[in-house]
């Protein structure tokens, strides 16, 4: 039985959570003030700032639940969900890379890391355009790979900012798991003219043909 759309204010509430990211992804380079940064150990730690990153992380992940628990999963939604996403790992970078771990970089590794960090990003943009070739429609796809690759983005960030060092290691590693997310994307989106794709899984799973299930039905 399919779930009533829910009608009202509460429809637009994990799109609020989802803007209130976006808004507050804005906001993380003021508050890498040098005084909020206190000892602890060997480190000087941005607590407010790493706190902050953590409430955003926090909130991408309630804007999605709750858009599924109210059945109030939208196309705006969608966008809004992909744009906080792709800023939080931007600006998150932005700062580890201009201020939080700068001190530990030399002037050549910070380029490469610059250049690197630079096709990383362009990870949303190369999902947008190959499925605009396919089907008519941008759209940045979210397989299960692509989490992945979001989530170490995102730990690195926290590592990045705790102990304001940048090792080549883990760009290096957010590189090859993005090359792994943009082919599993390609193949994703090449697949779902073909096979019953739901965009809950990853590119080389097993779906149905789509003539398979019209037989089905037809019978």
């Amino acid at each position: 039985m399919k779930k009533a759309e829910v009608a009202g204010f509460r429809r637009y509430i994990p799109n609020i959570f989802s803007i209130t990211r976006i808004a507050g992804v804005l906001a993380l380079p003021l508050l890498m003030w040098p005084s909020w940064k206190w000892p602890l150990g060997e480190y000087s730690v941005p607590w407010v700032w790493i706190g902050f990153f953590l409430f955003l992380m926090a909130t991408d992940k309630l804007d999605g639940t709750l858009a599924r628990k109210l059945n109030a999963e939208s196309e705006l939604g969608a966008l809004l969900d992909t744009i906080g996403d792709a800023l939080m790992l931007l600006v998150g970078v932005f700062c580890a890379l201009f201020s939080l771990a700068r001190a530990s970089l030399s002037d050549t590794l910070f380029w490469l890391c610059v250049v690197i960090v630079g096709i990383i990003l362009a990870e949303k943009v190369i999902a947008y355009f190959v499925t605009l070739k396919w089907h008519g429609e941008g759209n940045t796809l979210h397989s299960w790979p692509n989490k992945i690759f979001t989530t170490v983005c995102c730990v690195f960030i926290l590592g990045w900012a705790f102990t304001g060092i940048m090792p080549l290691w883990s760009v290096l590693v957010a590189l090859a798991m993005m090359t792994y997310a943009v082919i599993d994307e390609v193949i994703y989106t090449v697949r779902t003219n073909e096979y019953d794709v739901d965009f809950k899984g990853h590119g080389l799973q097993k779906y149905t043909r789509r003539e398979d299930l019209a037989v089905a039905s037809a019978d």
